[in-house]
């Protein structure tokens, strides 16, 4: 009866995210056997945190930016357990409204950040900073922009390697 009633009496103090911020579009340029996403977040930014024990993990903040948050994610293998893999990159773009070319340490403006997130050997899944790429975010007409960004990211295995992809901003 005593644990019924720890169980019961223990909540969790997380919050739901507010996604009403926010919008998610689906892309078919994507490497095979998964889906592909870009998700806006507005007043956002991305951080890289990590915990006592050096594993990293991403922290959003309020911020006057926008957040890109590109995903890849891999179909389940079925039968198999633990095979949910996918990558993340985010972009904390200050104003969308500006054309903008980075290359390699100046997309630390962006804090370009690289997620791979899969049950793999710890030192290859977590969340790294992209230091070695092309960025290149133009605006094309109103509310609809073009991002090309091509990078690699050191001592990581990675499925994506470029982003490619028209995408609108929903006011």
């Amino acid at each position: 009866m005593f644990v019924l009633l720890l169980l019961v009496g223990c909540k969790s103090t997380n919050k739901p995210t507010d996604t009403s911020n926010s919008s998610v579009q689906f892309f078919n340029n994507c490497p095979e056997n998964g889906d592909c996403s870009l998700e806006i977040l507005d007043n956002k930014s991305a951080k890289i945190e990590h915990d006592k024990f050096n594993n990293s993990y991403i922290t959003l903040e309020e911020s006057k930016s926008s957040l890109l948050m590109f995903k890849y994610e891999r179909d389940e293998i079925q039968g198999t357990a633990d095979s949910g893999y996918y990558e993340v990159i985010y972009l904390n773009i200050g104003e969308l409204d500006q054309n903008m070319v980075l290359k390699d340490e100046s997309l630390a403006e962006v804090d370009a950040i690289f997620g791979r997130i899969c049950f793999c050997s710890r030192e290859s899944t977590g969340y790294f900073p992209i230091r070695k790429g092309v960025l290149k975010l133009k605006k094309i007409k109103k509310n609809r922009f073009k991002v090309d960004f091509y990078f690699t990211v050191e001592d990581v295995p990675q499925f994506v390697k470029s982003i490619s992809e028209t995408f609108g901003i929903i006011n």
